[in-house]
């Protein structure tokens, strides 16, 4: 299934502007993984993790599938496909799971209520999220109303 630049251009300024934010943010998350490559590393807590060791150690790995799914999940809602919004709500899980797991490879830790504190933000970010992919009525009307390139 080929992208139809023109499609996505034509969707895009169909959505909402919060949809549009969502969306923006979920496709220009790529430059997250390649920040990683061009500085050489990352820096996870307080520590510094070098290039080499970033990708050696399996952090880049699982931040490049965190973040493609979270890339795909964008070019779907940007295609109005029809479980995009579930897609998008998972690769926000995903990626708050890559970021656990980056840290535990990388040995860094915080104290438990700092791990409580992200884990409440994570599932309310969530909840704020859901709700407004599937009650806001422009976000309905985005991927539900009928459109020339839609009816193609």
């Amino acid at each position: 299934m080929a992208i139809n630049m023109h499609e996505l251009a034509v969707n895009f300024k169909r959505m909402p502007v919060f949809l549009k934010l969502l969306t923006l943010f979920s496709v220009m998350s790529v430059f997250l993984v390649i920040a990683t490559i061009i500085p050489g590393g990352a820096v996870v807590g307080q520590k510094k993790v070098g290039l080499g060791e970033w990708w050696s150690n399996g952090s880049g790995i699982v931040l490049a599938v965190a973040i493609g799914l979270f890339v795909a999940s964008g070019v779907a809602i940007l295609k109005r496909l029809h479980r995009s919004r579930a897609l998008y709500l998972c690769s926000w899980i995903i990626l708050y799971l890559a970021v656990f797991i980056i840290e535990l490879i990388n040995k860094v830790s915080y104290s438990s209520d700092q791990y409580v504190s992200d884990l409440l933000f994570g599932a309310l970010q969530l909840i704020v999220f859901a709700l407004y992919l599937y009650f806001s009525k422009g976000v309905k009307n985005y991927f539900f109303e009928r459109t020339p390139s839609s009816s193609l």
